[in-house]
């Protein structure tokens, strides 16, 4: 299977899922209506299984699912474009993709060049840098609650190793609040202590690197898939193909080189919050 394919279905596996939750259908009542086993309508939702064309039109009539909803839904299923996973950020079907591969992957790491990242976030540093974004029509308390229900992913039953790498211009930045800053960087050293994470900074004085380039998130599978999510001001791209994904791997090798050990990166953030506080 192709790894758009692939990353397709398990974002369509979601969509499904919440369809089906919020029509307070069982999976057992679904696949008695359908004609399938339970284990199958388990898979579809899992992303193990892509339902054809009848499938799909029959679910949405299930679920209660009409207009453009529909017409995208059944486009998803039967069609093998990827274009799809190009699309304004933050737009539901895309952070359902998201959340799948947070919740699929063994390892995630996280590049930052600017900003602490999403899944490390506190929610009033998340709540400054929603409140300066200009996207429309979304409600921006649920934005912050939604990031911040993503990071149930760090302390789940066996978590993914997740690294952070995050340049050192991400700290000083205060984003007009100083207070805000320093308790989001004595954050990074709470979520430091977890077995499972990595938080690394690369140092100002360090060479050129590759995330100067723009920061990105990698997703690494128990199966030995990765896949790369870039997001830019006004959409996101999700990339799948091994060809893609080769050089942002590249880069976190890369990148791993300036960057300064655990230790070190932790005397470096506790640093940067004492002169804060001098400030």
């Amino acid at each position: 299977m192709g790894e758009g394919k692939k990353l397709r279905q398990i974002g369509l596996g979601v969509q499904l899922r919440e369809l089906r939750e919020k029509s307070g259908m069982t999976t057992r009542s679904v696949a008695s209506s359908l004609g399938l086993s339970p284990a199958s309508v388990n898979r579809t939702e899992l992303g193990q299984r892509l339902p054809g064309r009848d499938e799909m039109n029959a679910l949405c009539a299930l679920y209660g699912v009409t207009g453009e909803q529909k017409l995208l839904l059944v486009q998803r299923a039967t069609e093998d474009s990827t274009a799809w996973l190009e699309m304004a950020s933050g737009e539901p079907d895309q952070l359902a993709s998201l959340m799948t591969l947070e919740r699929e992957a063994s390892a995630i790491t996280s590049v930052e060049i600017a900003l602490i990242p999403g899944l490390a976030q506190t929610s009033d540093y998340s709540r400054r840098l929603i409140a300066t974004s200009d996207v429309t029509g979304q409600d921006p308390e649920h934005r912050v609650a939604t990031r911040l229900s993503r990071q149930a992913v760090l302390s789940r039953p066996d978590p993914p190793r997740v690294t952070f790498l995050i340049d050192e211009s991400a700290l000083h930045r205060t984003l007009g609040n100083v207070g805000v800053v320093k308790e989001q960087l004595e954050h990074l050293l709470v979520i430091q202590r977890r077995e499972n994470v990595v938080v690394r900074v690369v140092p100002l004085s360090s060479a050129a690197h590759p995330a100067l380039d723009g920061a990105f998130s990698l997703y690494e599978l128990p199966d030995g898939s990765a896949h790369v999510y870039v997001e830019a001001r006004y959409f996101g791209v999700f990339l799948t193909e091994p060809a893609d994904v080769g050089p942002y791997i590249q880069s976190r090798w890369d990148l791993e080189e300036h960057a300064l050990d655990e230790q070190s990166s932790r005397e470096l953030i506790a640093e940067v919050m004492g002169r804060m506080s001098d400030e």
